[in-house]
């Protein structure tokens, strides 16, 4: 029998790491058994429609790598894959539950249900449907219905004994049946509740396993007892642990991690560590195939992940292990496939607009990064030789990809411009600074002349002329830093200055000499 998972979002366009890490099990578990990963959008709750809001998540959920079978824009034999085009089956099925006495109509007003909410809250009882319409005759019922009264349709919970129900993660779930309430199966709209909705679906699409978050593992019981209703093969579910913000309170927040695919991937994170860090996020493999590192490509995932090795306890979120992540996976690739990341990161994140961008408030620091990659882009392709060899520099500094660009800017400005904190001013006024440089100008001429870059002669003029002025060797080398990248920290300056040349050097030199004296 093939295997058939589902990812089943509410299509608010909203994908961040906390989604993908819910719906990458089901990618990963079809490629690794040779299953099926269908995508059916659950859109009975109106309220939460956004215009495109299914094609943002498609294009966010492919874009990081989980890619699906089936689905609206992947048509197979199971639908529609959109539930709102789905409601004549719906209702067909709760038709079905009423006619063998295991739904009810119910006729309670909006009024009538808070005031027995706030009488609930009030005697320190759980608030809950109290039965009220549970046994109306049916003659009288279908009467007031063919009358036009307001009514929704109820799940008939048995109220003796108790349901069992198995996770592939939590193990026995149990209830007392006394203790569930009758839910609500078809709302007064005419559509559905996810409750009726996703019992339905998961059958008809032949659902296999059903994997969602362990918010929904309240609620299980009654969709167990749903499919004992209809006389249908119970699936095998699985609830995730949620992801929480890192102080472990609350469910994760944009605040704290819950950031849009469009935003991560603008940032520089490549897809393969998204994966990586989303999997780890409550998962660990077998000990004895475990990578100290906690590296693993996206083929290594498809082989290793398995539910059972899911934790039951909610994980928290890391940005300092995602960065860690990032970094290890930039490492993994050459300076051929680094630069090819780095130009189509440039050309398919930060130039193109993604449809959440629509409706998505753009982060700070988005409107930087477009304007270094609409300024650098183009002399990057123009000379990719001279970009690698400048980027081999930064490959082991670089956690992110946005942070290329004005790492290497120096190497592609023609003037440099300085802030005082570019300065190590703690020992050295600027004036010194100046003379000192103006003094060390005409001895790295001479040693740099015909771009010989000697690394023993560069250090014994560095280190001489600080001897000189009975300054610290970290000094010198510090104020020749800053005058020629325009920062404090920077690659390896001898390396850099292979790459730029002596006179883009000398020129840097010359205008920091005039900026310090000012």
């Amino acid at each position: 029998m093939q295997q058939r998972f589902r990812a089943a979002p509410s299509p608010t366009g909203k994908v961040h790491i906390g989604t993908i890490r819910a719906y990458l099990p089901n990618f990963l578990l079809a490629k690794k058994y040779g299953g099926k990963n269908i995508l059916r959008i659950e859109d009975t709750d109106q309220t939460r429609l956004v215009p495109n809001g299914v094609e943002a998540m498609i294009e966010a959920y492919e874009e990081v790598g989980i890619s699906f079978d089936e689905g609206p824009h992947k048509e197979g034999d199971f639908g529609p894959y959109i539930q709102s085009q789905r409601l004549d089956i719906y209702k067909k099925y709760a038709q079905e539950l009423l006619d063998n006495d295991y739904a009810y109509y119910c006729f309670c007003t909006k009024e009538r249900l808070e005031e027995l909410r706030e009488t609930q809250k009030a005697n320190k009882q759980k608030p809950r449907y109290d039965g009220f319409c549970r046994n109306i005759d049916k003659s009288e019922a279908l009467k007031r219905v063919n009358d036009g009264e307001a009514h929704v349709i109820r799940m008939k919970f048995p109220q003796e004994g108790g349901t069992v129900c198995h996770d592939l993660i939590f193990g026995k779930v149990s209830v007392k049946n006394s203790d569930v309430e009758d839910q609500v199966l078809m709302k007064a709209d005419g559509f559905p509740t996810y409750h009726l909705a996703v019992v339905v679906d998961d059958h008809l699409m032949g659902i296999t396993t059903a994997i969602r978050g362990v918010d929904w593992l309240p609620s299980f019981p009654k969709h167990v007892k749903l499919y004992e209703f209809f006389g249908w093969e119970l699936p095998k579910f699985a609830h995730l642990p949620l992801i929480l913000n890192p102080d472990g309170r609350k469910k994760l927040s944009k605040r704290h991690g819950a950031f849009p695919v469009s935003q991560i991937l603008r940032k520089g994170y490549l897809k393969e560590a998204v994966m990586n860090y989303a999997m780890l996020c409550g998962w660990s493999p077998k000990p004895e195939l475990a990578h100290q590192d906690e590296i693993y490509t996206v083929e290594e995932l498809i082989k290793l992940f398995d539910l059972d090795r899911v934790h039951k306890t909610a994980a928290r979120y890391d940005q300092a292990k995602f960065d860690y992540i990032n970094s290890k996976h930039i490492r993994r690739l050459t300076i051929d496939q680094f630069s090819e990341r780095i130009i189509d990161w440039a050309k398919r994140y930060v130039m193109r607009r993604f449809i959440s961008d629509e409706y998505t408030e753009a982060a700070e620091w988005e409107a930087e990064v477009k304007s270094f990659v609409e300024k650098y882009l183009p002399l990057w392709e123009k000379d990719l030789e001279y970009f690698k060899r400048a980027l081999a520099l930064e490959h082991e500094r670089i956690t992110v990809l946005s942070e290329v660009p004005s790492a290497l800017d120096f190497f592609y400005e023609k003037e440099l411009s300085w802030e005082d904190s570019d300065w190590n001013t703690k020992n050295h006024t600027k004036s010194e600074l100046a003379d000192a440089l103006e003094k060390l100008l005409p001895r790295l001429e001479e040693i740099f002349k015909g771009n010989q870059f000697d690394h023993e002669a560069w250090e014994k003029v560095v280190r001489g002329l600080a001897d000189e002025l009975n300054w610290k060797h970290g000094d010198m080398f510090m104020a020749v830093r800053s005058a020629t990248t325009g920062r404090l920290q920077s690659p390896p300056l001898l390396e850099s200055f292979e790459i730029m040349g002596w006179e883009k050097v000398k020129a840097f030199v010359e205008q920091a000499i005039v900026w310090l004296r000012k």
